[in-house]
């Protein structure tokens, strides 16, 4: 008797971040790619190049690398990045207030606490939230050297322990621990620049070396069913409320998935192969735009599955518990001349990393894990031999929550699946080559992985609005433009720009910070970026800003 096959687990790691650049002055005006890319985007590839046997698959969003490149080759900065280059002696009150409000924007827990300088100098500031006088008056108390201390300590708990393992200038810093110099700060600043030069290249070499898959996501990372029809919200959500003005415009998502693939193919000489939709987000017509760009799977979460599964008539009998084992195959879907495939997560276990492993010791974490893994496998076997577990999560912000980035449950886990002889860690189109889909989804239920629907990205008052601002701004670049093309202009670089900036606010993260779920009033920085990239518009195009994207919709 034939041995059965191994249980394949699919890893899906997702790293993205948004625009955060002013196109207009160049400057980054949030440091995210940089310290992330120093923390998590190299640390997360270079944890799996150790073991031969285990293979993932890792989601780059094409903003993401636009914009590690920007700094890499253009040597682009932020403002968090200007604030830490200049001389502590030089500051001005200006600069110290933005300190002292920015440089402590990190996990307490792993970060500062088990830093004695670090806390010294949040305890000074006042650990609750301040206000600009209580923050002016914490200035009077920090000296200079309090203030070159808080420079290089804030941008040197971002470095990676398998970075600080390789660097014994880095780890001298570390133990140092205070009274640092302007050398010392000037190394660590040229350390991340090193660092994030080394992400792309890593991944191109693990890609080429068949250890991992590059995935991509559309290319500022859109809802593209809400691009595509925002009445579709309707379906997952009945009687919301929606926009005063429909947005529909499916060349608009045509757009970032087309430009996605062409982006990815000039970065990787390749094109990708699979892609996860922004927020796992789904509709039938933004699946037959992927699949007409040659994207052949694309991976969302397992409730749109079982709500899909109840969209073909095939209900679950009430108080009947869902058979788990659907989820755990691939399928197939085709609307227009070509099919694509759908993997679905297991959501349980995927949010068990993001959520609740950081509670645990990392080795039991991780053969905690794996002990769900054999379970899968052994319930799997009553009916077949083959299956696959796909974990998609994202790929940077849960590992701040746990000590020393996780990188205990990644070296344990992943030394497991390295060995094992019932697990094998692979890629999603590997395993597509040996085991094609064999059930049919004829519709898929639209919706994205948060609770599946689209709540986060509209039906609030203020998610509304944003997109009312979206499609008046929208409408008067397609007046623009048919004004640029009467005069034969059709081609002018400043139209391009204005273009670019469009589908820059078409980016899900600016819906996400609002109603309420980040800074309220004018000083939400996400609601400043996202009617920056509108204004942009007009001033590429030389036009007056209308007054409305001057009022915050926060």
């Amino acid at each position: 008797m034939a041995p059965a096959k191994k249980l394949s687990v699919a890893f899906l790691w997702h790293m993205h971040q948004p625009c955060y650049k002013d196109t207009l002055t160049g400057k980054y005006l949030m440091p995210w790619v940089r310290l992330h890319a120093v923390k998590d985007y190299f640390p997360m590839a270079a944890l799996l190049e150790g073991f031969d046997n285990v293979r993932a698959t890792f989601n780059l969003v094409p903003s993401l690398i636009e914009q590690i490149n920007d700094y890499v080759r253009n040597d682009a900065t932020d403002v968090f990045l200007d604030l830490a280059v200049k001389k502590a002696s030089s500051l001005t009150l200006e600069d110290k207030l933005d300190i002292l409000e920015n440089f402590f924007r990190v996990n307490f827990k792993h970060f500062i606490e088990p830093r004695p300088r670090y806390a010294e100098l949040l305890i000074k500031k006042g650990v609750r939230n301040t206000t600009d006088r209580t923050l002016k008056n914490a200035v009077k108390g920090f000296s200079t050297q309090d203030f070159l201390d808080l420079q290089v300590l804030f941008n040197l708990v971002w470095f990676h322990s398998i970075s600080v393992d390789e660097d014994i200038n880095l780890k001298d810093l570390f133990e140092k621990g205070s009274s640092y110099t302007e050398e010392d700060k000037e190394y660590v600043i040229s350390k991340q620049k090193e660092i994030m030069a080394q992400v792309i290249p890593l991944y191109k070499r693990l890609q080429d070396s068949g250890q991992i898959e590059i995935s991509a996501t559309p290319f500022y990372h859109p809802i593209t069913p809400l691009l595509c029809d925002t009445s579709i919200a309707r379906i997952s959500m009945p009687g919301t409320d929606l926009p005063k003005m429909r947005f529909s415009h499916p060349e608009d998502a045509n757009w970032h998935i087309s430009e996605a693939v062409r982006y990815h193919a000039e970065e990787f000489d390749r094109k990708p192969l699979g892609m996860w939709p922004s927020e796992g987000s789904v509709s039938d017509e933004a699946l037959e735009i992927m699949a007409d760009n040659g994207i052949r799977w694309v991976a969302t979460d397992e409730d749109i599955l079982f709500k899909s599964i109840a969209m073909h008539g095939r209900k679950q009998k009430p108080g009947a518990m869902i058979d788990r084992r659907v989820i755990y195959q691939p399928y197939k879907f085709r609307k227009g001349s070509k099919p694509i495939t759908v993997f679905f997560r297991d959501k349980n276990l995927s949010n068990l990393i993001s959520f609740n492993y950081n509670a645990m010791e990392q080795r039991a974490a991780s053969d905690d894990l794996i002990s769900h893994f054999r379970r899968v496998a052994e319930n799997l076997r009553r009916d077949s031999d083959t299956g696959i577990v796909v974990i998609a999560m994202d790929g940077e912000n849960a590992w701040e929550y746990f000590e020393d980035n996780g990188r205990t449950f990644f070296e344990t886990l992943y030394e497991h699946l390295d060995k094992d002889e019932e697990l094998e860690a692979l890629t999603l189109s590997s395993y597509l080559q040996e085991e094609p889909p064999r059930k049919v989804l004829k519709d898929i239920f639209p919706a994205s992985w948060i609770n599946h629907d689209f709540r986060v990205w509209i039906g609030e008052e203020q998610d509304n609005l944003s997109w009312d601002y979206l499609s008046r701004a929208r409408r008067d670049l397609i007046k623009f433009t048919k004004e640029f093309e009467r005069k034969g202009e059709s081609g002018s670089e400043a139209l391009r720009k204005a273009w670019r900036e469009l589908y820059i606010a078409e980016g899900s993260d600016w819906n996400w910070w609002y109603s309420g779920k980040a800074h309220m009033g004018s000083d939400n920085p996400f609601d400043k970026l996202y009617r920056t990239h509108l204004k942009n518009i007009y001033k590429y195009l030389k036009k007056e800003i209308p007054d409305f994207l001057k009022i915050s919709i926060a």
